[in-house]
């Protein structure tokens, strides 16, 4: 099975101007998803909304919703990791 992805906005803005080593990272883990789908480990609920985190070449964390019916997941956002 296949799985998609899409970017919102928020996303698109954060992914402009990153380090290439941290560009290649995220390339990488996106290609394993779209193969095997996002990790669905611990969960975040905010206004409602599930949300999870993994964190991309020890530095940064990306946020992301998923939707298992239809192979898809979100991404939301793409933050420095605190402490990395």
């Amino acid at each position: 099975m296949a799985w998609h992805v899409d970017f919102t906005s928020g996303v698109r803005a954060d992914l402009v101007g990153l380090e290439s080593d941290i560009t290649e990272a995220l390339t990488d883990l996106l290609i394993t998803w779209l193969a095997e789908g996002p990790p669905q480990t611990s969960v975040r609920t905010i206004g409602g909304m599930d949300f999870y985190e993994a964190t991309v070449a020890d530095r940064y964390l990306l946020g992301y919703s998923v939707d298992d019916g239809r192979s898809r997941f979100v991404l939301l956002w793409l933050r420095h990791r605190p402490g990395g």
